[in-house]
């Protein structure tokens, strides 16, 4: 049986050629039985210029920024099997929404990681291992990425899990919200494998970018969230040593992530 995917894809509306882009990769695919759920938060507009007949669209008009609260809005509203989350600024190969069909339909796993590339640059958008691994370890939830996953809707409704809305963009912490996310489905107990097929197409972020200050901030309440605030400031030292090129004033900002760790309270998950 033909299993429907949702496509979720929350946006401020302002990158047009992104968008364009991102909904002519939509319209290319070759497996039609997917819908795409667009999540405004300003620019409620860009629906008309993204509007056509051969998709299944839906549109979300929400008033309130963050992008955990956008993708938990749609999370609602999803009628497919399977469901994964769209940055704006993606695109997809044309047999991407087939090749992710046909490897729910040959394994009984409930979520699924793929690769990501960037065309343009020819690169791929992070080091990748070679061959599938049944199982994905603790080790490897913060390589995860939103965009390159993609996990049975079922699953995801008897797991109770969502994203929590404390992380993201649009929040005082905006990062780590994948993280979170990832970590919460591997410990309720979901099967999770991981498949070497390039499924999304997104820039490569430049190697030599500076973390910024909320990124860095972010870190503390997010390692605390998963785990206890003792391994919380250990992991805090071990991030700020291996990325202490690429952070200005490292140790203030290290300072400023640990305070974070200690104010943060932990909601559990709760909606917001």
């Amino acid at each position: 049986m033909s299993k429907m995917i949702s496509v979720i894809v929350p946006t401020l509306g302002n990158r047009e050629a992104e968008l364009k882009r991102l909904f002519k990769s939509f319209q290319e695919q070759t497996n039609k039985n997917f819908e795409v759920i667009l999540v405004t938060q300003e620019n409620h507009d860009c629906i008309d210029y993204l509007k056509t007949p051969e998709l299944d669209l839906h549109h979300i008009k929400l008033n309130k920024k963050g992008l955990s609260y956008a993708r938990n809005r749609a999370l609602e509203q999803i009628k497919g099997s399977i469901v994964t989350f769209s940055d704006d600024d993606c695109w997809y190969p044309p047999d991407s929404m087939e090749r992710v069909e046909n490897a729910f339909t040959a394994t009984c796993n409930d979520i699924i990681v793929f690769q990501i590339y960037d065309p343009i640059s020819k690169k791929y958008y992070k080091e990748y291992k070679d061959s599938s691994n049944k199982k994905v370890f603790t080790r490897d939830i913060f390589r995860i990425s939103s965009i390159e996953f993609f996990l049975k809707a079922e699953s995801l409704k008897k797991a109770g899990v969502f994203f929590d809305e404390d992380f993201g963009l649009g929040t005082n912490y905006p990062s780590g919200e994948e993280n979170v996310f990832i970590y919460d489905l591997f410990k309720s107990g979901l099967k999770i494998q991981y498949f070497p097929e390039v499924i999304v197409y997104h820039k490569k972020p430049e190697t030599n970018s500076r973390l910024t200050e909320p990124q860095l901030k972010s870190k503390g309440p997010l390692f605390k969230r998963l785990f206890s605030t003792p391994i919380a400031l250990i992991l805090l030292f071990l991030f700020f040593l291996k990325k202490r090129r690429h952070i200005n004033q490292p140790f203030n900002q290290l300072a400023l992530a640990i305070r974070e760790a200690f104010i943060y309270k932990k909601n559990g998950g709760k909606l917001h």
